[in-house]
């Protein structure tokens, strides 16, 4: 018994000295307490099949949830060089709980029984979707697809107006995507990581290979393929594509393994079983210096999105485009910069591929959409080549007008003082990368 306690306090008083130890190490590097990530640690916590053959091996899930569901918008934002590129970025409307509805005076909302009316954040993004959205002519709502194979000329005049506005539209709108957590064999070092794949309509995404590998080692075997003990590692195949011109690493295929241990070492395998770490402590909500995480999105719907300018070495700095208040004040002496920039922290969330990086003038209109492939036109499903009724300019040009309407709104300076959202925090000491080396293309 004497002995059991003794190690109980050598084991205790190793985790207070590792502690110390860290955090004196932080103190010497000039930290605020708080031990940044550097892009590699990130990126260690970020899986992606990237070799001809990876294997990768689920963790038991701690909730209800096996697979979880998260929503990221996909958008274009600012870089160094006056380059463009995409980025997935979390939405609060569809990932955070609901809140209580207010009032336009500010109170609180009850319904007719006295309990609360809830709604979901509050999200810039998903706001700019519907702004489009609500444009749309409700004219042909219910027409059914056989239907557009006798459009009248007035009704191909409203859905060529209604296809060009959802066009913009789901370029804002929160895509859905799937998330695993697991052990990348391959790299057992890394300990936890987290694989995220979007949802594909076409049923040819990741999602569509995962599940029958996973169905078909739990009806074999008759266990959870989670199993710590009896589950198994996922052996994963990849292949070079070609989507919009452009390659990329595609998973061609999925399949489970035989039974066997998460891991032979009984330390290593409780290590990661006990392992907390969520997908939202990974692919948190974009920020930037003096400015909530509601704010960044603000910003990013007005394309004045800030970025970190260190194409010239010797004059590294925020850029806050059309918000000279608040470029001032992230650049300050007081926002630490020396720490943000030394110790640059990177979410996964911001991970991208190099060809994500592209000069501004070399984005078309084909080029900002095409990862949109799991929007849904809300008009109606329509056979194109079943519209016999020859598209009009004058349809286009009236859904131009509003597309320039809706994007010219609120192109405003956000108060450098100012929380639009009271549940956000500031981050004063963040930055955002502008390379990287992982993504999960195509969307």
């Amino acid at each position: 018994m004497s002995n059991e306690l003794n190690d109980e306090a050598m084991a205790q008083g190793a985790e207070e000295l590792k502690q110390l130890n860290e955090l004196f190490e932080n103190y010497q590097k000039g930290g605020n307490g708080t031990k940044k990530k550097s892009k590699e640690e990130t990126l260690a916590k970020y899986f992606v099949p990237r070799k001809t053959k990876e294997t990768f091996r689920p963790l038991p899930p701690k909730g209800r949830e096996k697979i979880d569901v998260a929503f990221f918008h996909v958008v274009w934002t600012n870089v160094a060089g006056g380059k463009k590129r995409m980025r997935k970025l979390y939405c609060p409307a569809h990932n955070d709980p609901p809140v209580q509805k207010k009032d336009e005076n500010g109170q609180l909302v009850f319904d007719q029984n006295g309990k609360p009316v809830n709604v979901p954040q509050a999200c810039p993004l998903c706001a700019k979707y519907n702004a489009f959205i609500s444009k749309q002519n409700p004219a042909l709502k219910g027409l059914k697809k056989d239907d557009y194979k006798s459009l009248t000329e007035e009704q191909q005049k409203i859905k060529t107006f209604n296809d060009k506005i959802f066009d913009e539209a789901k370029k804002w709108q929160a895509k859905k995507f799937y998330i695993l957590k697991g052990i990348d064999k391959g790299v057992e070092k890394d300990g936890v990581k987290f694989w995220r794949f979007k949802h594909n309509f076409k049923k040819q995404g990741v999602f569509d290979k995962l599940i029958p590998a996973l169905q078909n080692f739990i009806d074999q075997n008759g266990v959870a393929y989670y199993d710590a003990n009896q589950g198994c590692d996922l052996s994963i195949t990849t292949t070079e594509a070609e989507f919009m011109g452009r390659k990329y690493i595609d998973v061609s295929a999925i399949f489970p393994g035989a039974k066997s241990k998460l891991h032979e070492d009984k330390l290593i395998m409780e290590t990661w079983l006990n392992d907390t770490t969520t997908w939202r402590d990974v692919f948190k909500p974009a920020t930037a210096p003096v400015i909530t995480p509601y704010q960044y999105l603000v910003l990013v719907s007005e394309s004045n999105d800030p970025y970190w300018e260190d194409s010239d070495s010797n004059n590294k700095h925020w850029v806050f485009p059309n918000n000279p208040e608040l470029q001032t004040k992230a650049n300050t002496r007081d926002q630490n910069l020396d720490a943000g920039v030394s110790s640059k922290f990177e979410y996964a969330t911001d991970v991208v591929d190099e060809d994500d990086v592209v000069n501004i003038t070399n984005i078309n209109t084909s080029d900002k959409s095409s990862f949109s492939d799991n929007a849904v036109n809300l008009t109606a499903e329509v056979n194109k080549s079943a519209v016999s009724t020859p598209v009009t300019s004058s349809a286009i040009s009236d859904a131009e007008k509003v597309i320039k309407e809706i994007n010219g709104v609120n192109q405003q300076t956000l108060p450098v003082n100012v929380q639009s959202n009271p549940t956000s925090t500031v981050n004063t000491n963040s930055s955002v990368s502008n390379a990287g080396a992982f993504d999960d293309l195509p969307f």
